[in-house]
C-alpha cells in the first residue's frame, strides 16, 4: 500500500468513526428524552437541545471531510460509495436528532405531567432506541442482514404507534377539552418518533448500497 493510499484509508476510517460518533450522540438524546419522561426533569430537556448543537457540528464536520476527500482523492467504486454513505447517514441522523429537540421543546412548553402520555412517549422511544442502536451496529459491521432485520422492526414501531393513536383518540372522547388538547399534542410528538423510524429505514437502504452497490427501496 502506497503512502497516499494509506493516508486516504486513514481519512476514510476517520469519516466512518465520526458517523458512528454521531450515532452515539443521537442515541444519548433519546436516552435523555426517556429520562425526561420518567423524572419530569426539564433541565434534561434543556440538555437535549444543547446535545443537538454537538450533533449538528459533527454533521458539518462529516460533510467537510467527505467533500475534501472527493475533491483531493477522486475516489472510485467502493471508496466513493463509502463517502456517499457517510454523507447520507449523517444527514439522516441529524434529522433523527432534531425530533428529540422538537419533543424537548414540547416538554418545556407544556410541562406535561400526564403519566399516561409520558408512558406512551417512553414506550415508542424505547422501541426506536433499539432500532437506532442496531442500525449503527449494522453500519459499523457493514452487515446487510442486520440492516434488513432492523428495517423490519420499523413495522413494530408503526403498529405500536397506530395502536397508541387509537387509544388516545378513544380516551379523548370521554375527556375534558383541556385533556383532548393535550392528547392531540402528544399525538404530534408520537408522530415525530414514528418518522424517526422511517429515517432508520433510509439508513438501512444506504447500508445495502454501501455493501452491494445497489439502491433498494425498503419503505
Amino acid at each position: 500500500m502506497t503512502a497516499n493510499r494509506r493516508h486516504f484509508v486513514e481519512e476514510l476510517n476517520n469519516l466512518n468513526y465520526k458517523v458512528l460518533e454521531m450515532g452515539e450522540e443521537t442515541l444519548k438524546s433519546y436516552v435523555r428524552l426517556i429520562l425526561v419522561c420518567k423524572t419530569k426533569d426539564l433541565d434534561l430537556a434543556e440538555q437535549i437541545m444543547e446535545q443537538d448543537k454537538l450533533i449538528n457540528e459533527l454533521e458539518v464536520s462529516i460533510n467537510v471531510d467527505a467533500y475534501l476527500l472527493i475533491a483531493k482523492q477522486c475516489p472510485v467504486a467502493s471508496d466513493l460509495r463509502r463517502i456517499i454513505t457517510a454523507l447520507k447517514i449523517s444527514n439522516e441522523l441529524e434529522r433523527i436528532a432534531d425530533y428529540t429537540v422538537n419533543i424537548a421543546k414540547y416538554m418545556i412548553a407544556t410541562k406535561n405531567n400526564n403519566d399516561q402520555f409520558l408512558e406512551n412517549i417512553t414506550s415508542l422511544s424505547t422501541i426506536f432506541m433499539d432500532m437506532l442502536k442496531r442500525i449503527m451496529e449494522a453500519f459499523e459491521k457493514e452487515d446487510v442482514k442486520l440492516a434488513l432485520e432492523v428495517n423490519s422492526a420499523d413495522e413494530i414501531l408503526d403498529k405500536e404507534y397506530k395502536k397508541t393513536v387509537k387509544n388516545l383518540i378513544k380516551t379523548a372522547k370521554t375527556s375534558s377539552d383541556e385533556e383532548i388538547e393535550e392528547a392531540m399534542r402528544v399525538l404530534i410528538v408520537l408522530k415525530q418518533i414514528e418518522r424517526a423510524g422511517d429515517h432508520v429505514t433510509n439508513i438501512a437502504e444506504n447500508i445495502v448500497y454501501l455493501v452491494n452497490g445497489k439502491r433498494v427501496e425498503l419503505n
